[in-house]
């Protein structure tokens, strides 16, 4: 199974100049757990996550703050045509529930641990 197959096709995504307040407010808005930081030729340059959040609260920091201060920039990404299992991996090394799908320097859609493990589980079932 390809990532292609599964990942989310939507890209929430926020510049690097937008705030906290910007990528909370979108996802709240479309209901997932990270946004994808861009600069501003849309090329992936990291990730705002539930966890960045609780640690920006944590550390009182405002949700003013530029994502750019904020956003992991170790940005692990995945590739349409990777297998499922590849991904996972990469998932489970770096302790990530989200991972962009890159092509040509763009992000094509988000793969959520959610997402991996449904199918993973479907999958499962399908074999006796």
């Amino acid at each position: 199974m390809l990532t292609k197959e599964i990942m989310g096709g939507r890209v929430v995504s926020c510049t690097t100049r937008d705030t906290i307040r910007c990528a909370v407010s979108k996802m709240y808005a479309y209901n997932v757990g990270s946004v994808v930081v861009v600069d501003d030729l849309g090329s992936p340059v990291g990730i705002f996550t539930e966890r960045d959040l609780v640690r920006a609260v944590a550390e009182g920091l405002s949700l003013d703050t530029p994502l750019e201060r904020v956003a992991k920039k170790e940005l692990v990404v995945a590739s349409p045509d990777e297998p499922l299992i590849s991904v996972a991996n990469k998932m489970i090394e770096h302790n990530i529930r989200h991972i962009p799908v890159v092509e040509g320097g763009k992000v094509v859609g988000v793969l959520s641990i959610r997402d991996a493990l449904r199918s993973l589980v479907a999958l499962e079932a399908t074999y006796p």
